[in-house]
């Protein structure tokens, strides 16, 4: 039976190192015409849309959907042209890790993000590894990321004619939240701590396994073989 994989951007394959932050309050700022700010407002595991409705709302603007359309639209032309020169970290193991699964007939894998969909394949390009991934689910698709295993599983069998079964499907993530993104969907989860929670942090929400980082491989591979 072939598995299915979504893999998790920010904090799982790779680290942009606050530009996205920058360019939220870059943008915003010269969007609506006031200082934006967004210290202290976590975006760990969030969608796009949500974490703009989140920041316009702290500073008094009205996250109308036309507002957080205008915000979307911003903040993706700032990243354009932010991200080739952004200082980004591709995580230890994911190119081997994505070569490796990439050769394996059993394995389809997908995304499963909070990022605009462009801004996803913006940031895997500047990572090397946007070649690996074809469709997935995406922040543009819905603001609310437990949404989301719904329209990735349907793309996923839409483009593939393959259909796949919920033991085999799994998420692969950095925070609490693809965690509980997975438990709703019935899925299997794997975390890495390689984001912005530490071990402890992700062990509380108790997923299927749990990984420093992607740098020694073995674990996954019998989770993946054994019990994925």
């Amino acid at each position: 039976m072939r598995k299915l994989l979504f893999f998790d951007i920010d904090g799982t394959i790779m680290l942009t190192h606050g530009a996205g932050r920058r360019v939220v309050e870059e943008a915003l700022s010269e969007a609506f015409g006031k200082p934006i700010v967004t210290k202290g407002i976590p975006f760990g595991g969030k969608t796009d849309p949500q974490i703009l409705t989140e920041v316009l709302a702290l500073h008094g603007i009205d996250p109308s959907e036309e507002n957080v359309s205008i915000a979307g639209e911003r903040y993706m032309e700032g990243l354009k042209v932010v991200m080739p020169m952004a200082s980004c970290e591709v995580l230890p193991g994911i190119p081997e890790l994505l070569a490796a699964l990439d050769e394996r007939n059993d394995v389809e894998l997908a995304l499963l993000t909070g990022n605009f969909e462009p801004m996803a394949y913006l940031k895997l390009q500047k990572a090397g590894v946007e070649h690996y991934f074809h469709y997935g689910a995406f922040g543009s698709d819905h603001a609310d990321r437990n949404a989301l295993p719904e329209i990735g599983i349907q793309r996923a069998e839409a483009l593939t004619g393959s259909s796949f079964e919920t033991q085999h499907i799994h998420i692969i993530g950095d925070t609490p939240k693809d965690i509980e993104c997975a438990r709703r969907a019935g899925w299997g989860v794997v975390a890495v701590a390689t984001g912005n929670y530490s071990s402890d942090e992700l062990a509380a929400h108790h997923p299927d396994l749990l990984l420093e980082n992607l740098r020694d491989q073995s674990p996954f591979w019998r989770y993946l073989d054994n019990v994925a």
